[in-house]
């Protein structure tokens, strides 16, 4: 007996509120239409529930136990009467989507639902953790209100690197391997470049460096005159003078920029120098590590000296830069030297690709801006004091055969471990696993403009991500994008506009054979929906299983070396997704691709409990992400 046929006299409104969103929301005390009318998408994002809770699990199965009034149509009978198990299960879990999980079924409360999920636990955390817990920042801590919730899995019991890290072999250049240094290491030492002299490639598939003969400028001579001039040496003969304030800074990068001399403004660069720093601060910046940082931007040809390939569309590709590359590169950002990079034209040549310059950091005078540059600045105080002796990877993958994904309804895949928290973040309790940035389809998103969101705030406390925006192509829906060995450099607290930076961060977490830190972090897209209702059209849903799918695969690593997910409300809040559809379509990617999943709610504690309930009860069932799929389908077959 279907799902549907079992719920045919239910209101069709409420069919839409409890079966497209999984009802994986607070009970709601309506039953009229009218009123269901009322339920608006937005309602149902992501909000910590100010009425929420932290209570001892007695209370909370006693709680959910009292949780069946109003719901007389969503009562479940006895399942004994259908043929098999098979039939058993699909009829509970098409109940289970209708009551959701603030609904459970009579014939299971939360206790047995608990007792069924075997090591599965239920914990109320009373201590207090640092927010970054080796950090060095004299203000980075911050102590966790009493009563935080976890259920599910402790989280010392899910997969992490190294500890379940498979042994690297030797690093070395293949076809779509392309290694900016020398792969041989002694230990301490800074990875030599490779080739040993400066290599050009002026063309469409390499970025197109400002120190290369190509690069040329128009000026204006003695004679009033346009002539054209090499660009580099424009760039030198600026960044060397004496720079002693942000005026003389402006008026260097303007000098090889002189197009935009009206167009672009160095407000907040102004206010940060004049306003933010005192006196002596500034002063020291200009002194010391403003001298370190044209260096820094001038050394690039002996640097970088092969041509860096860009990660285009459709290619699957990855590029090795040691951390030393990777800072020249970003102090050629902060001076605004890339050619062909300011150009904001539909039809320019790097109209697909993010913006790399940072002339709109400067611009404005907001508050998020100051946050922002204290974290540049303490960057690069810090790398040309010593310069890191570490590597990064960035690969494209791009899963484009629709016979490399799988048939999601024939899947008899089963639900992993979870652990599942109000507290925590990605980038701290997250260590060691592969950790989701909620991604920009330009990596990066806002973070050189005015965004200061999940992934805008991994860019600015990781300020190596910033280089991806430099050779990373806008990502399709079938892509993503992997880095692995980027360094934390600033701690922070806060969010958007109470972002702030607290200091600076020394990252321990420890290196691989090819010297990448442990930290690898997956650039994800979600679907942008303007209207709430289009998250649960097929199409829709398919295309974010595959994206997560893409994301999550490692189709040639054993499960054992395959370490847990760390993530959260990927594609919720500004994006418009049911936190509750998002959680059920990671778990589902993360089973199909055997990892094990840590979910972080971002303080909102009964979406933490509902999540744990949902995952509790596909467990329990035994469900497979294919009849979950299934179930998806058929609950949405009628809109």
């Amino acid at each position: 007996m279907s799902q549907l046929d079992e719920n045919k006299d239910l209101n069709p409104k409420r069919l839409r509120q409890t079966t497209l969103n999984f009802t994986f929301v607070k009970k709601r005390k309506r039953s009229t239409t009218d009123d269901l009318k009322t339920s608006s998408g937005e309602e149902m994002l992501c909000q910590t529930n100010t009425d929420a809770r932290g209570i001892a699990p007695a209370e909370v199965a006693k709680n959910r136990a009292c949780m069946h009034d109003n719901t007389s149509s969503h009562e479940t009978k006895d399942l004994s009467h259908y043929s098999s198990p098979k039939e058993q299960k699909t009829v509970a879990l098409s109940r289970y989507e209708l009551a959701g999980p603030s609904h459970l079924s009579k014939s299971m409360d939360l206790g047995e639902v608990n007792a069924a999920s075997g090591d599965e636990e239920t914990m109320i955390d009373n201590s207090s953790q640092p927010l970054f817990s080796e950090s060095d920042s004299q203000d980075d801590t911050q102590p966790m209100s009493e009563n935080n919730v976890w259920f599910g899995t402790p989280l010392s019991q899910l997969k992490r690197a190294p500890q379940c890290s498979s042994c690297l072999g030797q690093l070395q250049p293949e076809r779509h391997f392309k290694i900016l240094f020398k792969p041989k290491f002694t230990d301490g030492s800074i990875p030599k470049p490779f080739p040993d002299n400066y290599q050009d490639r002026w063309d469409s598939n390499h970025v197109r460096m400002p120190c290369s003969s190509e690069n040329l400028y128009p000026v204006e001579a003695e004679s009033g005159k346009k002539e054209v001039k090499s660009r580099w040496e424009l760039i030198q003969s600026s960044l060397l003078h004496v720079l002693s304030s942000s005026v003389d800074l402006e008026e260097s990068i303007l000098h090889y920029n002189t197009r935009y001399n009206k167009r672009w403004n160095f407000e907040a660069l102004h206010h940060y120098f004049t306003e933010v720093l005192d006196r002596e601060e500034s002063s020291y910046f200009f002194a010391s590590v403003l001298p370190g940082m044209v260096q820094l931007a001038l050394e690039l040809p002996n640097i970088c000296t092969q041509p860096i390939p860009l990660l285009k569309q459709n290619i699957n590709q990855t590029i090795f830069l040691s951390q030393q590359q990777l800072a020249s590169l970003l102090a050629n950002a902060f001076f605004c030297t890339f050619p062909r990079r300011n150009a904001q034209q539909k039809k320019s040549e790097y109209a697909a690709y993010p913006d790399i310059n940072f002339n709109r950091l400067f611009d404005g005078r907001s508050a998020r801006k100051q946050e922002k540059l204290k974290c540049i600045i303490n960057y690069f105080r810090r790398v040309i004091t010593k310069t890191p002796c570490g590597t990064v990877s960035f690969t494209r993958r791009s899963i484009h055969s629709a016979d490399t994904y799988p048939n999601w309804e024939q899947s008899q895949a089963k639900f992993g471990k979870l652990h599942v928290s109000s507290v925590g973040k990605i980038e701290t309790e997250g260590t060691g696993m592969l950790q989701l940035d909620f991604a920009n389809s330009s990596v990066g998103g806002g973070v050189l403009g005015q965004g200061c969101v999940q992934e805008e705030i991994r860019f600015l406390i990781c300020p190596e991500l910033i280089v991806s925006r430099l050779f990373t192509e806008v990502l399709g829906k079938h892509e993503c994008l992997i880095i692995k060995g980027a360094e934390q450099y600033n701690s922070y607290s806060g969010y958007a506009n109470s972002f702030r930076w607290t200091g600076n961060h020394a990252d321990k977490t420890p290196r691989d054979k090819w010297r990448r830190r442990e930290t690898e972090i997956v650039a994800l897209d979600a679907l942008h929906f303007r209207q709430a209702e289009q998250q649960y059209q097929p199409e829709k849903m398919k295309r974010e299983l595959n994206k997560a799918f893409c994301g999550f695969n490692e189709n040639d690593k054993p499960e054992a070396h395959v370490p847990a997910v760390a993530t959260g409300n990927w594609g919720c809040g500004a994006f418009g997704g049911n936190p509750r559809l998002k959680a059920l379509i990671q778990l589902m990617a993360a089973a199909e691709t055997k990892r094990d999943v840590a979910y972080f709610t971002f303080h909102d504690k009964t979406l933490c409990q509902d999540i744990h309930n949902m995952h509790v009860f596909l467990q329990s069932q035994e469900v497979s992400v294919g009849w979950c799929k299934h179930a998806m389908k058929q609950a949405t077959s009628l809109y």
